[in-house]
């Protein structure tokens, strides 16, 4: 079992940990390419390829990913990074946008991670979650800020404050869709004052 644990930057030679100050949010997971057969009314048979985890669960694949057939890839293990975003009930959104893949080697994850960069949008105690801004970066190729919304153990909750940047990073649990975080520390961002 993980356990959660708020984070306070450590001082080395009185310096500060160097985190990126980017925004971002990633999901990566370790699995393997399968295709799904679904038969529908009309007889026809559709095709999904589908990322398999060790659990059984799996995320969903395009057909081709920047030119190239996912079908050459059936039964390869891939590390897969997904751009995550959740819906207004605080859900991770069933469809996700491919980020990169390549082959996993002797890389292994349980469960599929995730890490993000922002500011804290809001804070809500009582449901056990909160908010996480992520804007666009300065010459990268988000347009338009997203909040994430990321559960957590009130433990961790109650450090955080509203406008202030944070990193998170958890598991992905895909049978609730929901981002828990495990660990959470403060960061600087690009945007925050000199």
């Amino acid at each position: 079992m993980v356990r959660a644990e708020a984070v306070e930057p450590t001082v080395s030679g009185g310096q500060e940990p160097k985190r990126p100050p980017y925004y971002a949010a990633a999901v990566v997971a370790v699995g393997q390419v399968v295709v799904r057969e679904v038969r529908a009314e009309s007889g026809e048979l559709y095709a999904f390829h589908r990322l398999r985890l060790p659990d059984g669960t799996s995320f969903p694949l395009p057909r081709v990913h920047r030119g190239r057939p996912l079908s050459e890839l059936i039964g390869e293990r891939l590390l897969v990074q997904y751009w995550p975003r959740t819906d207004e009930g605080g859900l991770l959104a069933k469809t996700l946008r491919l980020g990169k893949l390549r082959p996993a080697g002797e890389e292994a994850l349980e469960r599929p991670r995730f890490r993000a960069q922002g500011r804290v949008a809001f804070v809500d105690r009582e449901e056990g979650r909160f908010g996480l801004l992520v804007r666009p970066n300065p010459g990268g190729r988000l347009k338009e800020p997203f909040t994430l919304t990321l559960w957590a153990p009130l433990s961790l909750l109650e450090g955080l404050s509203v406008g202030s940047g944070v990193y998170a990073e958890g598991e992905v649990r895909l049978k609730t869709r929901r981002l828990v975080v495990r660990r959470v520390e403060p960061v600087r961002l690009w945007d925050d004052p000199a």
